[in-house]
């Protein structure tokens, strides 16, 4: 009796575990965008579930459902490929956390994830978790992807939290929010503190003008909703770290309120107005959104008429603006702005001396453990030595970060399909950021090879062959091109990467226009535009030469951006990061938008030229700098007796106190410096660097101090903003005096330094 009442006990156990399983699977499928569907069965989802159930029995960590179901049991966290990570690692993650509380759980898996990965650059492509342990390496987005799923995978409530732009400086930043007794605190993912709410932005957070993430399902919690969509809830997170304030934006059209008018509020950053939110006018007219303390443009568009305004919510109590549909699309003019950024106050740490001095130990230990682990390719490795130098052809074509995370299935797919061909735009199997599978050697063996026997054929059997499935990929996830082949379903970006590949596949030169982001197939030298939503044939798009008129120096997104104003909104021209100006820019005929500017003293002095350009023709545009195209006044004076006799009075000098490289953000300020190191070497003649043992690449002459003299530390405090946040970063002259000064996280600083030697000395010189 005793022995069956126990195996009715266990079966109704695992009676209740397969319907939960059962349940949970089938609420991630509710929401699931498009391509996580295509590229995973359900058995894999529910092997997923079944850990996380698992792990949430074994922990016992006392989460809410709501809490539960949207921030542990998604596998997603942003747009990164998904991977084995949680059934891989989940284990291994519990019995480093078994016995410890939340919050020092949640500590120690930020501990657990600095051993795996630190941070470096990278391109847009998020790598999946287990690649990123693979690298070592990762960006800000990749470190806060690995270290919500880490979080998660022992059960723990986690989100990535973003920055879509600082407002204060160039670039953005990511990181991650965990649920700890009933509230939300921050961490710097990889970049552990001995304290919840406590990392290097504690400062730059304190600027930020919006803060949000993307909540799978239909997520119903005290934030600010952003947007809702069939499968994620996007959220305002910004009250949690900074005072807010709701931009309300009336849009008029002839003097009435224009209902169903497309308003975007932007934030101004790599030289474009980048828009982090949009929303339709009701009748009123009126759209809103929260926000943090600062300078806001607003664009509203109805038809072929839009306007533009400025949002001045910082410690103003003017806190609406008005935007009048005031212009049409084709006119040519010019508009100013002064923007000013939101001011610093550094959300407290809570850490004491001592708690960060053993950290900064623990630290040491953990860079030297990751450092142990082997951080190569073996696939790409043995690839290469299989196939020489026509293996090393073809690596060339793709990433750093591809070649330390692609299979060499996907490689020896992508060489045998090429069939000798070593044109990049058939031998590459990289297409834009889809996940790499392969996907040649499938197709080949269907026989459609025969079937198509050019371009056009192969973008009309497309057309007539994969169905479009909009609206479950709000994200814009990328699909692999394999999926698409074998379902037949693709949404209209994961449409044209497959075209691509099949075209590649086939023999016939094919790409996504970095620039424009158009796909096209090169017949010859000439590339034919394709759009799917046409009948008519691909042909080279009418177009016409933007001339910019500038005799100084300026680079892209440093310095200026093109965009294309067209029915969906601005559209960037996607040229490389840096590139220097051209003197002409070959377009496709349309309406364009040139936007430059510069950051100076926490102001932003902006301006934008409007302008049609005919196809067949030149059309002379201005590129002005406002105020950086005169000299910059002296803004303070350093002690500089205390340097060494032959580091002074010798011309322009760079000053940096840099705290050590694997903190940062000295170790983007590091970055920033060997950047410019080609630069520095020619026109600082000294570059003083006063640190510890900071590594810098590439510079030639370097004073270094150990400690900084207290008399230099003291007169670089009372410069620019009070104190000395590290790294601190000053341009002077041998004399002492002070042109540019930087304090604390500035991605710009590069930038800023290298029109030091324009602007600041008035030196005009022709690299």
């Amino acid at each position: 009796m005793k022995r069956l009442l126990l195996a009715l006990a266990v079966l109704t156990l695992a009676c209740s575990c397969s319907n939960k399983v059962k349940e949970y699977t089938d609420w991630l499928y509710e929401y699931m965008p498009l391509p996580d569907s295509l590229h995973h069965s359900r058995s894999w989802w529910e092997a997923n579930v079944a850990k996380t159930l698992d792990v949430r029995d074994r922990m016992q960590w006392d989460i809410p459902e709501r809490e539960f179901r949207h921030f542990v049991l998604p596998l997603r966290v942003n747009n990164e490929s998904l991977d084995d990570f949680r059934t891989v690692y989940a284990d291994t993650l519990c019995r480093r956390v078994q016995g410890l509380r939340l919050a020092e759980a949640a500590l120690e898996i930020n501990h657990w994830c600095h051993e795996q990965a630190s941070y470096e650059p990278a391109d847009a492509r998020t790598s999946a978790p287990i690649a990123t342990v693979r690298r070592g390496v990762g960006r800000c987005g990749e470190e806060s992807v690995l270290t919500v799923a880490a979080l998660r995978a022992a059960g723990i409530p986690a989100r990535q939290v973003y920055t879509p732009r600082w407002a204060h400086t160039d670039d953005n930043h990511a990181w991650v929010e965990v649920w700890v007794d009933g509230k939300w605190h921050f961490l710097g993912a990889c970049e552990p503190a001995p304290t919840l709410d406590n990392a290097w932005f504690n400062g730059p957070v304190s600027q930020a003008m919006l803060l949000h993430t993307k909540v799978y399902g239909d997520y119903d919690g005290p934030e600010g909703v952003i947007q809702r969509t069939p499968c994620f809830t996007e959220i305002n997170v910004t009250r949690g770290y900074v005072p807010t304030k709701d931009i309300v934006v009336t849009v008029l059209e002839d003097d009435c309120p224009a209902a169903d008018a497309e308003v975007g509020f932007t934030i101004y950053n790599y030289a474009e107005f980048f828009t982090v939110a949009r929303y339709i006018t009701g009748s009123d007219g009126i759209a809103s959104l929260e926000t943090g303390l600062g300078d806001m443009y607003i664009w509203a568009r109805k038809g072929d008429r839009f306007g533009y305004g400025q949002a001045k919510v910082g410690h103003y109590s003017v806190d609406s603006v008005y935007v009048v549909l005031d212009h049409k699309a084709g006119e040519r003019f010019s508009a100013d702005f002064i923007i000013e950024t939101p001011h610093e106050n550094p959300i407290p740490t809570g850490a004491t001396q001592e708690q960060e001095a053993a950290n900064k130990l623990r630290l040491a230990e953990e860079d030297a453990i990751r450092n142990s682990h082997p951080h190569n390719n073996p696939d790409a490795d043995d690839f290469l030595a299989a196939h020489g130098a026509e293996g090393q052809r073809l690596l060339d074509l793709i990433s750093a970060k591809d070649r330390g995370d692609v299979s060499r299935e996907v490689l020896e797919d992508a060489l045998e399909g090429a069939h000798g061909c070593t044109d990049p735009y058939v031998l590459n199997p990289r297409v834009e950021i889809e996940p790499l599978l392969p996907f040649r050697s499938e197709v080949i063996a269907s026989g459609i090879v025969e079937q198509l026997g050019s371009a056009d054929e192969v973008t009309q059997w497309v057309r007539s062959n994969i169905r479009l499935r909009e609206g479950r990929n709000p994200q814009g996830l990328r699909t692999a091109p394999i999926a698409v082949w074998r379902s037949r379903l693709a949404d209209a970006k994961a449409r044209d990467i497959f075209c691509v590949a099949l075209c590649r596949t086939l023999g016939f030169p094919a790409r996504i226009d970095p620039v424009t982001g158009k796909l096209q197939y090169r017949t010859g030298d000439v590339w034919s535009d394709v759009r799917f939503s046409e009948d008519a044939m691909p042909q080279p798009a009418p177009q016409g030469t933007l001339r910019i008129v500038r005799d100084l120096p300026a680079e892209y997104y440093r310095d200026f951006t093109i965009s294309a104003l067209t029915d969906g909104g601005p559209q960037l021209m996607e040229y490389d990061e840096g590139a220097t100006l051209q003197k002409a820019y070959s377009l496709d005929e349309g309406y364009y938008v040139l936007t430059s500017g510069n950051r100076f003293g926490g102001y932003i002095f902006v301006r934008q030229e409007f302008f049609p350009l005919p196809a067949g023709k030149d059309t002379y545009v201005p590129l002005i700098l406002q105020n950086r195209d005169i000299s910059r006044p002296v803004i303070g004076n350093i002690d500089i007796s205390s340097l060494p006799d032959d580091a002074a009075h010798r011309g322009a000098m760079i000053i940096a106190i840099l705290g050590s490289r694997t903190e940062e953000p000295t170790n983007h300020a590091i970055r920033e410096l060997e950047s410019l190191a080609a630069d520095l070497n020619k026109y600082y003649s000294t570059p003083l660097i006063v640190t510890g043992n900071a590594r810098i690449e590439g510079i030639d002459l370097i004073f270094r101090l150990q400690e900084a003299p207290e008399s230099l530390l003291k007169s670089l405090s009372a410069i620019g903003k009070p104190g000395l946040t590290l790294p601190v970063v000053a341009v002077c002259d041998g004399g002492g005096k002070v042109y540019y000064i930087s304090k604390g996280y500035n991605p710009s600083l590069a930038s800023n330094i290298y029109y030091a030697r324009h602007t600041i000395f008035n030196i005009i010189l022709v690299d």
